[in-house]
């Protein structure tokens, strides 16, 4: 594989910041379990698992953000945007500016799909975001972090101006491939709200159900060392998971927190992404 990802050097956050928080959400909806197994078409319950978290509460996340004033990026499948255009709509009348990614066709699993139908699942998600939203967005984020070659050279093809699948670093960095650049906004699975809460119903059931204060003190503990660190702080954060009602009311005081730091960037993935490339990317 021809990749090469180098670290930034002389990096710096913009104006006084020292370090950044960019809130990103998976809203995968009903795409999820269909993703994994498109026998889950028929599967009404886990369908309706991702279901809630469209329409019961992407609505309160909204509201919050809002309420702090705090922008996010909302990756998402391309079937649900044209299944739920009153959720796009939601989103960008919404009184903070935020941003809506790619995430996908139907949430697919790279690695179960050639490299022609993934090639054709990308083309199908560009335009379909484009037809529905008027333009193209910037970046995504990985269905379930699949990435190979392949993902690759069609993020590549179709111009994407970052990826935020990978995790080498934490702070934003550079992907090289082919002699071409790529600003990659790195994740981890430690803030990912899949795994203190993940539970689903396919293929067989069950999961974690822990406190919402556990999550608050691996999420504070990661923002405190990513500030102090000067890093990055992206989230993997799923509607249908930390949107239940006591998980939103413990992200709401954690976000409260994080705000109440004046040396920290809140910013869109697209914002970042965009400033990195500009300052640093010749």
């Amino acid at each position: 594989m021809n990749l090469q990802t180098h670290i930034i050097k002389g990096f710096h956050w913009p104006r006084h910041y020292t370090s950044a928080v960019a809130i990103g959400w998976h809203v995968d909806g009903e795409a999820g379990p269909i993703g994994s197994d498109p026998k889950n078409k028929e599967h009404l319950a886990a369908r309706s698992m991702g279901q809630y978290g469209v329409t019961t509460a992407m609505p309160r996340i909204l509201d919050i953000h809002d309420d702090l004033d705090i922008p996010a990026s909302f990756f998402i499948p391309a079937y649900l945007v044209k299944e739920y255009p009153e959720l796009t709509k939601r989103i960008s009348e919404a009184s903070v500016s935020h941003e809506i990614a790619y995430h996908g066709y139907m949430h697919e699993n790279v690695f179960m799909v050639t490299d022609k139908e993934e090639d054709d699942l990308f083309d199908l998600q560009v335009t379909i975001m484009q037809e529905e939203l008027g333009r193209k967005c910037s970046g995504w984020s990985a269905p379930g972090w699949g990435v190979r070659e392949n993902t690759l050279q069609n993020m590549f093809k179709h111009n994407f101006l970052y990826d935020s699948s990978l995790m080498e670093y934490d702070r934003p960095y550079i992907l090289c491939y082919d002699e071409k650049k790529m600003v990659e906004l790195p994740i981890s699975m430690v803030l990912d709200d899949y795994e203190i809460y993940g539970a689903s119903l396919y293929p067989h059931g069950g999961g974690v159900n822990a406190t919402a204060e556990e999550g608050y003190q691996i999420y504070r503990e990661e923002f405190d060392g990513l500030r102090a660190y000067g890093g990055l702080f992206t989230t993997t954060f799923h509607p249908c998971i930390l949107g239940r009602p006591g998980r939103l009311m413990m992200l709401k005081r954690l976000l409260a927190y994080m705000k109440s730091f004046e040396d920290v960037w809140f910013a869109t993935y697209e914002e970042i992404a965009t400033y990195v490339k500009e300052e640093f990317i010749r």
